[in-house]
């Protein structure tokens, strides 16, 4: 039991949490998830749970900072300013309450020694290859989280781990079908082409004044350049703060002094455990027959402890320590459930107790060693002494700075650089730019909506410090103003005729296209003047782009040879002969391997959202009109 649930952690939720660790903890509680929201109205409701507008706008701007630290340059913030992605999260959000809420329907708990388990896999967490309680502490107090906090978390994500697993778990596929999917994708097709270049029609199009007159009229959204504003702004940082301050040898050696025991090694036992296990929920008398027996096997021990070894190898119920003898390791306080620990932290080296009852049954503990705490040298440390030292004496400065930079940009609210000038920092300024491509830091939710009001925009005045990260505060003031305008017709008239040109040249193309098409499927190929014969696969390449391949491998080939046609990115309408279909002599194992990967994960999904249909339908999913309406 405890040993299957100390190797539960090595999976999929350790290897996420261990990910979300390593982003600076990006993971948000799911406690957060299911608050009710009392500091916004509700825009969604889901059974007895709510949605308010700030938890929507919350989880937005969390999503987005944790796609930017993702995709790094690569980060379009476009994409996660349209209505499409609000409504995703907002699913997502509305999702996870549902299955959350089944959970705790289906009394899914999450065990103390599931949670011990998964804290001694995390990296952060430990020290010389150990967990360590201090560090524990000192991480989570550094990223302003407690230990209740995080744990809590770890529970609730069991609960939607356990409750989504049969639908996570039971997908496979079958291997005949596996088998067709690759021949499929493993096929290749020779074909030859000819080309009909836009030349061929380019005297027949002549988009007129009042086609053009037209599409302006029925686009002029896409003609409309949003309103823009350009700004001068501050940011204060407590990473900047402390990059500036030099510590003293004396701090670093009175710190040490003070949290010693915070750089070393807590006291460890090491036990071994006989186990009879039992349901916490199960009735009086089967409790009572699982605990005679342990207390029988107990007796035992005390007049041959030299047994304990094969009793546990073969009476043991916890079969992952059982296969060791019992052993169940060296850890140290906190990390197993309290009754258990409670018995081990208060014996001798070799003494044997029990029974010990937990929530799994009655446990014969022996102790075998006990490994004393031990405290690092100073010179060992000095660098995590000092950055410690640096964070804490940066947290004090920076708490008194932000303090008097929110007050001096609120009394002095036309002008930056009275706390430039006491916080020591430069005024930046920003380019022209509209909301939706807004660069850091004002692609933050509430900056960019404090920046773009109307009575910023009017006023010119400072905005309030708004704190965009944990300890990163900036304040702006808009410097110029261009408000929103649709371009006129004569500036937009070129984009407008090429835009028209193009579909007007398709048209023609792909009609004269189809009637050659239609010839050619009639046997007459006189004088077409066929490209060279090439091999091509399903995928992209130099004599076929994504789309090309995806039409050339639609066509039927009952009939050879069989054609096919397209327009091309340069214009010109490509038509394809293919002459021959070469099946792959065997299969990858590699390929068939990864199609199964995708035949599982689109298995997946479809259970996935089959459960969630199921489980939402039996709760009241209510969502406000105007639920994703907002910048």
């Amino acid at each position: 039991m405890l040993e299957a649930i100390r190797n539960h952690a090595q999976g999929w939720l350790a290897k996420v949490l261990l990910g979300l660790i390593a982003l600076s903890f990006a993971l948000f509680g799911v406690d957060s998830y299911m608050s009710s929201g009392n500091n916004g109205g509700m825009i969604a409701e889901v059974g007895d749970v709510g949605i308010s507008r700030e938890e929507l706008a919350k989880e937005i701007q969390g999503q987005t900072d944790r796609m930017r630290e993702s995709l790094g340059a690569s980060f379009d913030s476009s994409v996660t300013e349209t209505t499409e992605f609000r409504k995703q999260v907002l699913d997502s959000l509305i999702d996870r309450k549902a299955l959350f809420q089944e959970a705790q329907k289906l009394k899914i708990v999450a065990p103390d020694a599931y949670v011990a388990s998964v804290l001694m896999q995390i990296p952060a967490f430990q020290q010389d290859g150990k967990f360590s309680p201090q560090r524990y502490e000192a991480v989570l107090r550094q990223n302003n989280r407690t230990p209740a906090q995080f744990e809590s978390e770890l529970r609730q994500s069991f609960m939607l781990e356990t409750v989504t697993s049969p639908a996570s778990l039971a997908a496979f596929p079958a291997t005949a079908s596996l088998t067709q999917i690759a021949r499929l994708v493993a096929q290749q097709r020779e074909i030859s082409w000819v080309d009909i270049p836009a030349s061929t029609v380019a005297a027949l199009v002549k988009p007129t004044s009042a086609e053009i007159e037209k599409y302006y009229a029925a686009n002029t959204t896409a003609f409309t350049e949003p309103e823009q504003v350009r700004a001068e702004y501050l940011m204060l940082d407590m990473a900047s703060v402390a990059a500036g301050m030099t510590v003293s040898d004396q701090a670093v050696a009175d710190y040490y002094a003070s949290h010693a025991a915070e750089f070393g090694m807590p006291e460890q036992r090491s036990a071994s455990h006989i186990l009879i296990a039992v349901d916490k929920s199960a009735d009086a008398a089967t409790r009572a027959q699982a605990k005679a027996k342990a207390t029988a096997l107990y007796q035992t021990l005390q007049k041959s402890p030299d047994q304990f070894a094969g009793l546990a190898r073969t009476q043991s119920q916890d079969p992952g320590s059982a296969a060791q003898d019992g052993h169940l390791g060296s850890f140290g306080r906190g990390m197993m459930v309290k009754p258990f620990e409670d018995a081990v932290f208060s014996m001798r080296p070799n003494e044997i107790r029990g029974p010990v009852e937990s929530d799994f049954g009655y446990h014969i503990i022996r102790l075998d060693a006990i490994q004393a705490a031990q405290t690092a040298p100073l010179d060992n440390v000095r660098t995590t002494v000092a950055e410690a030292v640096r964070k804490q004496q940066a947290q004090k400065t920076f708490a008194e700075l932000a303090d008097n930079f929110g007050n001096l940009v609120y009394e002095n609210a036309s002008s930056l650089q009275p706390a430039a000038a006491a916080a020591k920092l430069t005024v930046q300024q920003t380019p022209w730019m509209t909301a939706k491509n807004a660069p850091p830091p004002f692609n933050h939710a509430e900056l960019q909506a404090a920046l773009f009001s109307a009575e910023s925009v009017k006023s010119k005045q400072n905005t309030e410090a708004i704190e965009i990260q944990p300890s990163v505060l900036v304040a702006a003031r808009v410097l110029d103003h261009r408000p929103a305008r649709v371009r006129p017709l004569v500036e937009v008239q070129p984009e407008i005729e090429a835009r028209l040109r193009a579909e007007q040249s398709a048209r023609l193309l792909t009609a004269q296209g189809e009637k050659t098409l239609q010839s050619l499927s009639q046997g007459k190929e006189t004088g077409m003047g066929w490209s060279a014969f090439q091999v091509v696969g399903r995928q992209a390449s130099a004599a076929l782009d994504a789309a090309a391949a995806k039409a050339v491998f639609r066509v039927g080939t009952d009939k050879l040879p069989a054609y096919t046609g397209f327009i091309r990115p340069d214009g010109a309408y490509r038509i394809v002969r293919i002459s021959r279909v070469l099946d792959a002599p065997g299969l990858d194992s590699r390929l068939v391997a990864s199609i199964e990967a995708g035949v599982i994960q689109a298995q997946q999904q479809a259970d996935m959202q089959a459960m969630l249909a199921l489980v939402k339908a039996g709760q009241k999913v209510k969502i406000q009109p105007n639920a994703i309406e907002g910048r």
